[in-house]
């Protein structure tokens, strides 16, 4: 067989499987959230040189009810969605993996799904949108929120997640047996995020979901222990059309920081009990160069004090395709981090 009508039969192959998404089979989805809830965390945890190391643990079970995601739009980029119906970039994209082009090689009866998913994500000119690693977030939640303890008369705390995205923070919270409070406009993603509370949350915690932006959220005085997310990027992850959507609501760069990213830091200050922390994950990009700085001083001019800084170690698949996500601090190991910064009100 020639290697064109070989391209022509994995191509006719793979459109009539349907698309490649993840598993939705709830034994698939358990058995992936039994590995989240036993992983160790404290195995990538250097408190030292505070860096939280990575670990993909119940990354795919948060996808999972996210199929949307695939079809977001970041930039002028391609989303794997546009690659999949674009049946030249697709056979392009095929023929990489059976030639072991910038993909691994592999057979063509040996291509799986998760090889057809790796190869949409990174394909040439082409962007996912980021989602934040349950593992991660839940290692966070063990740092900055206390946990039930009944011999010490403790009880967990409450986190607010002022823009919760894919369901990577919550399922850490999930994880880290905390309480949690969560802001998002999106509908297809707020419905799949209760599809996880329902599944998945623990029957004595509280998970408050909320559709609505993070700027018009105002918590109660003095209720939350901690606030932690990681904002949209203005305008580059165009994560839905509705009208509460930021970069819609608030077009101007300059508007959008001071009527959608002060106001939410305004609310976390209101919100968090005194001694307790904001952390904010972000980086500089090419299309947004001072974002660490404008977050840093945003949130010290409505009165936090910046306490510290952690670093999220990122995957090489990270730095190959979130180009937003890779200008950050390099450590001597040469592995890329990026920054959350830690605010705390006093």
């Amino acid at each position: 067989m020639s290697n064109e009508n070989l391209i022509n039969e994995v191509h006719d192959y793979w459109k009539e499987k349907g698309f490649p998404k993840y598993p939705t089979d709830r034994k698939w989805r358990d058995n992936v959230f039994q590995q989240l809830v036993s992983f160790k965390r404290e195995l990538i945890v250097d408190r030292q040189r505070k860096i939280i190391g990575q670990s993909p643990h119940g990354l795919s079970l948060a996808w999972s009810y996210m199929e949307h995601a695939w079809g977001i739009k970041c930039g002028k980029m391609k989303t794997p969605m546009e690659i999949w119906n674009d049946e030249e970039h697709l056979k392009k994209g095929i023929n990489k993996i059976l030639t072991g082009t910038f993909f691994e090689k592999k057979e063509y009866h040996n291509i799986t799904e998760s090889d057809m998913r790796s190869m949409l994500r990174r394909y040439s000119g082409t962007q996912m949108v980021s989602n934040f690693r349950p593992t991660a977030a839940a290692a966070l939640y063990d740092i900055f929120v206390e946990k039930d303890s009944p011999l010490m008369g403790e009880k967990a705390g409450v986190v607010w997640d002022p823009s919760m995205g894919y369901g990577g923070r919550l399922l850490g919270a999930i994880a880290a047996g905390v309480n949690y409070i969560g802001t998002d406009p999106c509908i297809p993603t707020y419905e799949g995020l209760l599809k996880i509370k329902e599944q998945y949350g623990h029957s004595d915690k509280m998970y408050k979901l909320l559709r609505q932006g993070s700027e018009t959220y105002v918590p109660k005085p003095d209720t939350l222990d901690f606030v932690f997310t990681s904002p949209p990027y203005f305008g580059w992850e165009q994560y839905g059309d509705e009208e509460e959507q930021s970069f819609i609501a608030y077009p101007e760069e300059e508007l959008w920081k001071d009527k959608f990213l002060k106001k939410t830091f305004q609310n976390a200050y209101i919100g968090l009990k005194s001694g307790k922390y904001m952390a904010i994950n972000v980086a500089n990009t090419k299309q947004y160069k001072t974002f660490e700085e404008d977050t840093v001083q945003l949130a010290l001019d409505v009165g936090f004090n910046q306490a510290d800084t952690w670093w999220l170690s990122l995957s090489t698949q990270q730095k190959d395709v979130h180009e937003k996500r890779i200008e950050t601090k390099n450590f001597p190991s040469g592995r890329k981090y990026e920054p959350t910064f830690i605010f705390k009100k006093v």
